[in-house]
């Protein structure tokens, strides 16, 4: 994506923050356009991330209920790459792109924290 059209973007939705009376920064922006970019192609399988978790079988328990959890180290890997903080290059980040490949989940087109493919996927 060009530089321009990140920019519009992001002035997009700091515009229409402060239409609904809220002052978000360009990075809170940023943040937005991204995760929102990967929740909409989860909301496709009617997932949100921790179902997304749960469902490539990154399992962590239940809870009290009985109710399945997802893994409490993978989800805090995947939480911090919504919020743009992770590249998952790690083993376990490795581990949560091909589970992306896998749905058919787009990260490398993000229009904020777009992902290039690791050393040994991109041959």
């Amino acid at each position: 994506m060009s530089e321009n059209k990140q920019m519009r973007l992001i002035a997009d939705m700091m515009e229409k923050a402060k239409q609904k009376g809220k002052s978000i920064t360009p990075i809170q922006a940023m943040r937005k356009l991204h995760r929102e970019y990967i929740t909409r192609q989860l909301s496709r399988y009617g997932l949100k991330p921790k179902g997304f978790l749960i469902v490539k079988g990154f399992v962590g328990g239940e809870d009290e209920a009985g109710r399945i959890l997802p893994d409490p180290k993978i989800d805090s890997i995947f939480n911090s790459y919504l919020n743009m903080n992770n590249k998952l290059t790690g083993e376990s980040g490795r581990l949560l792109r091909v589970a992306m490949d896998e749905m058919g989940i787009d990260y490398r087109n993000s229009p904020t924290f777009a992902l290039d493919d690791l050393e040994e996927n991109a041959a």
